[in-house]
């Protein structure tokens, strides 16, 4: 249940499209301006909402982000991992780098790159946002690549498997993400990207059974 859900009033039907509106004023504020510039009143402009409207479906400012950081990550994300419960007989293999390659895809999205990057230059205001947003993103990536790997009965002398999910996700992310942030310029074609994650998962796999064969 999203944030918008929890905070509308009881029988009120919510305008789905009016909700389009204001998340897509909180990507042009931030991509303009930065987070630092987010306030209900600037985000009531930018939409064409009133702040009456923001405030009856969020509550306050925060309830306004924290909806927005749901909608762009949880949404997205669910997509994705809805999607691996059909790969069937799928290997271990080729179930990573379908998630991994969906993953890089939606951190790629120049709204997730932009609400990162004005995140992390916020220092420590918006610290519970930053935590939901770790929650429901990295959080939720590692916890599925968890899954894939206790399924497929992968085990490390060294690591437990919530921190080998970590690396896998860290070496999907690895080269090109930081270019991709810093420049707002993506370096690899989708055939490339995918390429990047098989690479890395191959590496990642073949250490582990290097480790076990040890």
């Amino acid at each position: 249940m999203n944030t918008e859900t929890r905070n509308g009033l009881a029988g009120r039907p919510v305008d789905s499209q009016k909700t389009l509106q204001i998340f897509s004023a909180i990507d042009e504020i931030l991509a303009a301006e930065g987070i630092a510039r987010l306030s209900i009143e600037r985000i009531a402009s930018t939409a064409k909402v009133s702040k009456v409207t923001l405030y009856r479906r969020f509550t306050n400012l925060e309830g306004v982000i924290s909806a927005y950081v749901e909608s762009f990550t949880q949404t997205a994300l669910e997509r994705s991992l809805s999607e691996m419960q059909s790969l069937g007989q799928f290997s271990p293999e080729q179930k990573l780098v379908r998630l991994g390659t969906q993953v890089m895809v939606l951190l790629s999205q120049p709204s997730v790159i932009a609400f990162d990057n004005a995140i992390a230059a916020a220092g420590p205001k918006f610290q519970g946002l930053k935590e939901e947003l770790f929650r429901h993103g990295p959080q939720r990536v590692v916890r599925e690549i968890s899954a894939i790997l206790s399924q497929s009965g992968v085990n490390s002398l060294s690591f437990t498997l919530a921190q080998l999910a970590d690396m896998l996700f860290q070496l999907w992310k690895s080269d090109f993400y930081d270019e991709l942030r810093f420049t707002g310029h993506m370096p690899l074609s989708p055939a490339q990207l995918e390429q990047h994650v098989l690479i890395r998962t191959q590496f990642f796999l073949n250490a582990l059974e290097r480790e076990s064969g040890a």
